[in-house]
Order: structure tokens, then C-alpha cells, then sequence
């Protein structure tokens, strides 16, 4: 018998053998920290904004094998909500505008219609899990970096009604750091030059970079303060669980000052990061200083907000410690654990997998699983990141006896573009829910941005409570439209979505990274998973809709985001045949050029229809914060504008965060685009090679970084909905356009993980070539 199938063996009788322990995972215990009467007023608060006639009672008794639960009934055109929890209660209510009243709340766009009298029901409904869990590390840079008080109340509420019971909190980490490496003995230059700026802080908090965009003002501090102070208290007034960081080894280069005798180890180069910003310190695990950190930062962050017992600390977040080995690793979990319970005696580690997924040679399967079985058996709880494609509960057996949570990963970036697995996702979470054995107590969200493909969200967070996948998934977009829109008119452009962009089911990296966002080169091969005429169809039905019902914000935004997407199909149709008419004649080649811009510029006009699809928002918020200081705002707005284009001093991973808002098209994507295919046409006039690498040169020096500090002015404003009608005539049919390849790597379930996230820079569109496809290795090297 092979090693591998052995070891697989092994695990097997490992996995069959543990017996889970929740006893610090139970909700009862959990979301009780605050009084029934507490939890029913922050749920009525919410509640009574929607509607009057509603009664609420919050009872911890209701919980159901330590599941939330609410029931609904509605007695002498009241509403009556009694709930396990504040949450829970929240939860109830938008089960009830959705079922019973066709209504929806969601991130960017709500339609609240609520009949009267009330629509009858009596109905009781009991969580599938434990736990339903929201955000990823990176959403807190890539979404809510310049959120004030108000936005993070109302988006709290967006938790609640979608049923939350577990998220990170924004916890003003910095904050608490500038306080302990003052008093361990950094001086101000030194904290200064460690601190990124606010758009980055996700990586710094990793120990993948540092520096870059900072420092850090005190009235950031103090936002960041109010922040955490105004959710947490939210968040236990709800009967929620906030999710505090810990110490995960990372510490300054100015450590190897203060602490000569100390064991450090260095952090290996992220992304290119060059030595002015990279290489950051890993403290031993055996070193007494690891334990003595920890304690200081718990100890600071929840001295006066309390504590929930759960902690988050990624070590090893894609990247690798040098004198990388199994001990290493071993040592650093257990270090982690001790210091936490050290000073919480209750705590619980919630850990990404994603060092595991970003890596796999560097996690073999016996290092896996003595990382993860270092920790006490549920004393740790693995998010599984991005189980509707790279699940990886099986392959480890369970998490070897420890807890996880199903986790939607969906989204890289903030970036958009319509894409979705929801076949994958209406029935994975399912059988992994009953897997014998099976460790999952949660579902998760966990994007790294938010504000794109609600629908697929939506569906993700009823699998909380659906007790089996929805029958006709074609049914259930005509409803979530009809929700959305108050009209039945769509449902037929719904069910081509669903056929088309929304049933990706590939191993493909989808990042959001089209022909039209990538930096401009010959050498892009783009490739769909979806006919474009699904895509036209559901279209024509949007733009033909008559029914004035429907125009609500959620269907003029979804018609800007359906034209959108067509013309990006166009788009890179159209950058297809400029790849073959390069070879052609000059006037060909121009009348390409021509076409493929005028795309881009047709983009622009509709997304600069809709506020939700331009940088407004974003500037806006920015000069918020900042207020009447010239420093942070130009700190602010330079690390805004470097996130969403070059991401890093010299464009380290360059559009990973790329935005698809009408004034990136017009200050920096098309710009890029003209410029680069002038020089192309210049060259061929000339009759000259065409240099592409001096070309980006040009790009790089001339609109790429010009950007960063150009005036941004307010473009002229269309009305959606003739617009979109305008340019569905105009891009409907197009003679010579072939449609994309069908790219698409499946899934072989001989095959247990890829390679498909490193060597970012290899990275040919999508993945067009096939992925490194391997069965784990057993030992560890």
C-alpha cells in the first residue's frame, strides 16, 4: 500500500476516533452576555424602523441544541417575534419580509413594501449550526477602511437581519500597538516607519509587509476607537459574537534593537515587496517575549469593551518564516493558545485556512494536522475559507476532530463582474452539513470585498437555515428578483443569469480581473464560462421591461451591472480580434483599436449612471474622515487611489483591487488602454517591432502613476435606463465576434489541491493554462 493511501488510512481511524468537544463553542453561553431585556430593545430598535405593529421577546430558553431559533406569528395584526436572542429576533423579521412580504435589505440597495394588514403567519424556524460567520481579514481593507460610526451601525443591522451571531470586530489594533511598543521601547520615527497606511493595514496586521502608505495620524486612532467601542457594544447588545484579534509572532524590525538576545526570524519577501517594506520579524515561539506580547495586546484591546472568548490570529497568512519546519509550526500554535488562555481561560482560536490553500507544499498533510492538533480539541475554529471551490474539510479528515464553518470565499479584491457557483453552493453545504463525522458547526461569508453579486450571497445565507437545498434554483431567482424590484417581469432574464454567469463550476481563479481592468498587453487570453448570448438575452428582457413597478434602486442597479457585463464580454470579443488584426493592415488594425475603446468608453456612460458604480462614495467618505487636515487627506486619498490601481510603491500586484466605476474608466483604464495601443499602431506605421515591455514603461510613468494624484472631476450623468436600451441595440449583434474559449479546469476529485495561488506574476487571465494538480504529501520536509 503507498504512503499516501496509509497515511489517508490513518487519518481516517484519527478522524473516527475523536469525539468533538463544544463545551467553549456554545451559543447559549456565548450570546447570553447581555440581558434578554437588552437584546429585545436593540432588536426592536432595528425592527420598528420598518414597521409598527410588532411585538418581540427574546428568551435564551428557545435555543434548541444550542441553535438559535425564532418564531413568527402574526395575532390581531400584530407581529409576534419571540427569539433565542436579539439577533435571532432580527433574523425572524427579514425572514418574514422576504417570504411573506417580497421584500429585500441588502447591502447597497432595499425595497421595503409591507402590506396592511399584515400577512399571516405561524411559523418556527431553528438554525441548521451553531454559527453563522461574516467577514474575511481582508474585507476590513478592501471594503470598510473608511467607514464612520453611522455606516458601521447600519451595516451591523445588515448582519443581524441576515442572522450573524459570529464576525470580526473592528478592533483599533493600531491603536493598542502604538501604546505597547511605547512602553517596550520603540521611539515614534520607528512606530512611524512600521505602520502602513490605512488601506493596507489587513497586510501589516499578517507580517506581509509594513510601512507602506503609513503612518497613521492620532485622529485615525480615535475613529478606529469610536468604532470598535460603538459595534462591540452593538454587536453584545444584539446577542452577537465579536471576534477579537491576538497576537500572531509578528513584530517590528526595530524588536532586534530593543531585544538583542532574543530569537527572531525572518519574514521571507511578499508580493516583491522590496526591503523598504518587507521582511518584517517572527518572535520564536519559545521565547518568554511571544507570551508577554500576547498578553499585553489581549489584555489592552479588551480591557474596556470585555471579551467574547473568540480570538482571531493568522501566523502564517501567505507567507513563509525562514527556518520554516513542522516544530516551527507546532510551537507557534502552541504558543498562540497558551497566551490566550493565559489571560481568558475560555478562549477559543478561529483560524483561516487559507495559509494552507495559498501553499499546499508547505503543508503537508502531518504538518497539517500537527498544526491543528496542537490546540485542545474545540479550543480551535477553522474557517474554511473558500469551500465552493477549494473545500478542504475532506482532505484533512475534518480538521483531524477540530470544529469548522463552511465558508462562501467569492470574492478577491472588491473587485466586480458577475460570477457565482450557486449550483455548487445550494448543494455542497448540504453534504458536508451531513457528512458522517462531519466537524461543520457554521456557514460563513467571507469576501474580501463587499457591494458586488448580492444574489449569490442571498442564497448562500439561507442555506443557515434551509433544511435542504433549494428544489428549483430557476424559481428561486424569479423570486429574489421580484423581491428585489417589486415586479415579476424578470424572472425570464434571471434564469439566463443563473444558466450563464452565476454557474461557474471550475477550478479556475476568478479575480475579478478582465481585459479592460488588466494592465494593457498582447499577451491576455481571455476565456468564459458562459455563452454571451445568455448574457444578451438577459439583457433584452431588462431593458424591454414596461412595468414602471419595476424601477426600483435594486433594478436600476442590476440593469447597470447586466450591461455592464455584456459589454465586457464585447470588450474582450473585440480584444481577440485586435490580437489577429495586429497582423493585418494599419487601417484594420486602428478600426479595432477604434472599436474595442469605444466598448470601454459605452462602460463608463452606464456605470456613470449609478452612483453605486462610481468612485464618489469612495472619495467621499475619505474627505469625511479626514475632516479640515491636509495631511490626511492627502494620505488618505493616495492610499485609495493606490489600493484599487497599483497596489504597492511600484505596482506590486497591480489591479487586484481593481474597481469597475465610471471614473477609473475615464482617468485611468482607457487612458492606459489608448496609450498603449497607440504606441502598438505608431510601431506598426513605422514598421517597426513593437516593444511591449517599454510600452508599460510608457503606461506606467504616463497614466498609472499620474493618477494617483490627478484631479478626479464629476462626469456627465445618463438616464439608466435609455442608455442601456441605447447600447443593447448597438452591442446586441455584432457581425465578426466569436464568442470566448470555454477555459474552463474541472474538478477531479483524484486530485485534492492546487498550486493555483502562487506565482501571481505566471499568471496567465484565468488560469487558461492547466493548474498543478497534486495529491497532498504525507511527510514533512
Amino acid at each position: 500500500m503507498s504512503i499516501f493511501f496509509t497515511g489517508l488510512l490513518l487519518y481516517n481511524v484519527f478522524a473516527n476516533a475523536v469525539s468533538l468537544n463544544l463545551e467553549f463553542l456554545d451559543p447559549v453561553k456565548l450570546q447570553t452576555k447581555t440581558s434578554p431585556k437588552v437584546q429585545e430593545d436593540a432588536a426592536y430598535s432595528i425592527i420598528s424602523k420598518y414597521i409598527e405593529q410588532v411585538r418581540i421577546v427574546v428568551n435564551p430558553v428557545m435555543f434548541h441544541a444550542h441553535k438559535d431559533v425564532f418564531s413568527l406569528r402574526t395575532i390581531d395584526g400584530t407581529l409576534q417575534i419571540r427569539a433565542s436572542t436579539g439577533v435571532a429576533a432580527v433574523w425572524g423579521f427579514n425572514y418574514y419580509l422576504k417570504k411573506y412580504c417580497k421584500s429585500q435589505i441588502a447591502w447597497q440597495v432595499q425595497r421595503v413594501s409591507i402590506p396592511n394588514p399584515l400577512p399571516e403567519v405561524d411559523e418556527t424556524v431553528i438554525a441548521n449550526d451553531r454559527f453563522r460567520y461574516y467577514q474575511n481579514v481582508c474585507t476590513a481593507s478592501y471594503s470598510f477602511v473608511w467607514w464612520n460610526e453611522p455606516k458601521w451601525e447600519e451595516h451591523v443591522q445588515w448582519m443581524a437581519l441576515n442572522g450573524i451571531n459570529l464576525a470580526l470586530a473592528p478592533v483599533a489594533q493600531e491603536s493598542a500597538w502604538e501604546k505597547i511598543y511605547t512602553q517596550l521601547g520603540m521611539s515614534r520615527d520607528e512606530i512611524n516607519d512600521h505602520f502602513t497606511g490605512p488601506g493596507f493595514l489587513a497586510w501589516l496586521r499578517m507580517g506581509n509587509m509594513h510601512g507602506w502608505g503609513g503612518p497613521l495620524s492620532k485622529a485615525w486612532h480615535d475613529q478606529q476607537k469610536k468604532n470598535q467601542d460603538l459595534v462591540v457594544d452593538y454587536m453584545f447588545r444584539l446577542g452577537m459574537v465579536p471576534v477579537f484579534p491576538a497576537f500572531n509572532g509578528h513584530v517590528p524590525k526595530a524588536f532586534e534593537r530593543i531585544y538583542p538576545n532574543t530569537t527572531f526570524h525572518k519574514v521571507e519577501t511578499w508580493n516583491k515587496f522590496n526591503s523598504d517594506y518587507c521582511c518584517n520579524l517572527f518572535v520564536d515561539p519559545k521565547e518568554p517575549l511571544f507570551k508577554t506580547i500576547g498578553r499585553m495586546f489581549m489584555t489592552e484591546i479588551t480591557g474596556e469593551t470585555g471579551t467574547s472568548h473568540i480570538y482571531t490570529a493568522d501566523p502564517f497568512n501567505e507567507i513563509k518564516v525562514q527556518a520554516w519546519s513542522t516544530w516551527l509550526v507546532q510551537e507557534t500554535a502552541k504558543s498562540i493558545f497558551s497566551t490566550l488562555t493565559e489571560v481568558d481561560p475560555n478562549a477559543v482560536w478561529l483560524v483561516q485556512n487559507w495559509m494552507f490553500v495559498h501553499n499546499p507544499l508547505l503543508w503537508p498533510l502531518n504538518r497539517v494536522q500537527t498544526f491543528l492538533t496542537s490546540v485542545p480539541n474545540g479550543r480551535m475554529l477553522v474557517l474554511d475559507l473558500q469551500s465552493e471551490q477549494w473545500p478542504q474539510y475532506n482532505l484533512y479528515q475534518m480538521y483531524y476532530g477540530q470544529p469548522f464553518i463552511w465558508c462562501m470565499l467569492h470574492n478577491f479584491g472588491g473587485t466586480l463582474g458577475m460570477f457565482g457557483s450557486m449550483q455548487t453552493i445550494n448543494k455542497d453545504v448540504y453534504e458536508a452539513r451531513s457528512k458522517v463525522n462531519s466537524t461543520m458547526i457554521g456557514t460563513g461569508l467571507t469576501p474580501e470585498g463587499i457591494n458586488q453579486n448580492y444574489v449569490v450571497y442571498d442564497l448562500m445565507l439561507e442555506s443557515s437555515w434551509r433544511r435542504d437545498p433549494v428544489k428549483d434554483l430557476n424559481e428561486w431567482v424569479g423570486d429574489y428578483a421580484e423581491r428585489r424590484y417589486g415586479c415579476n417581469n424578470t424572472a425570464r432574464a434571471w434564469r439566463y443569469l443563473l444558466k450563464s454567469v452565476y454557474n461557474f463550476d471550475g477550478l479556475n481563479r476568478i479575480r475579478g480581473k478582465y481585459v479592460v481592468t488588466r494592465r494593457p498587453s498582447f499577451k491576455i487570453q481571455p476565456w468564459a464560462w458562459y455563452n454571451s448570448s445568455d448574457l444578451f438575452k438577459a439583457l433584452r428582457t431588462l431593458v424591454f421591461v414596461e412595468d414602471n413597478a419595476c424601477d426600483s434602486p435594486g433594478f436600476q442597479h442590476d440593469l447597470v451591472d447586466v450591461t455592464r457585463q455584456a459589454l465586457q464580454y464585447r470588450a474582450e470579443q473585440l480584444y481577440m480580434n485586435l490580437l489577429s488584426d495586429r497582423s493585418s493592415n494599419s487601417f484594420i488594425f486602428n478600426f479595432t483599436i477604434n472599436r474595442f475603446l469605444d466598448a470601454m468608453t459605452d462602460m463608463e456612460n452606464i456605470l456613470g449612471t449609478n452612483t453605486d458604480f462610481t468612485i464618489n462614495n469612495w472619495l467621499q467618505s475619505i474627505r469625511e474622515m479626514s475632516g479640515t487636515r491636509s495631511e490626511d487627506l492627502y494620505l488618505y486619498e493616495m492610499n485609495a487611489r493606490n489600493q484599487i490601481t497599483l497596489w504597492g510603491p511600484n505596482g506590486e500586484i497591480t489591479d487586484y483591487a481593481c474597481k469597475q466605476w465610471a471614473e477609473i474608466f475615464h482617468y485611468y483604464y482607457i487612458p492606459r488602454w489608448s496609450t498603449f495601443l497607440s504606441l502598438a499602431l505608431d510601431a506598426k506605421n513605422r514598421n517597426e517591432s513593437f516593444d511591449e515591455k517599454n510600452a508599460q514603461r510608457v503606461v506606467r510613468s504616463s497614466v498609472e502613476e499620474r493618477f494617483q494624484t490627478m484631479k478626479i472631476n464629476q462626469l456627465p450623468v445618463n438616464d439608466t435606463k435609455t442608455l442601456a436600451m441605447l447600447l443593447y441595440e448597438k452591442w446586441a449583434y455584432v457581425s465578426g465576434l466569436e464568442d470566448l474559449p470555454m477555459a474552463i479546469i474541472r474538478r477531479d476529485p483524484g486530485k485534492m489541491t492546487t498550486l493555483a495561488d502562487i506565482n501571481e506574476e505566471t499568471e496567465d487571465y484565468g488560469e487558461l493554462t492547466p493548474a498543478v494538480l497534486y495529491s497532498q504529501p504525507t511527510t514533512p520536509f
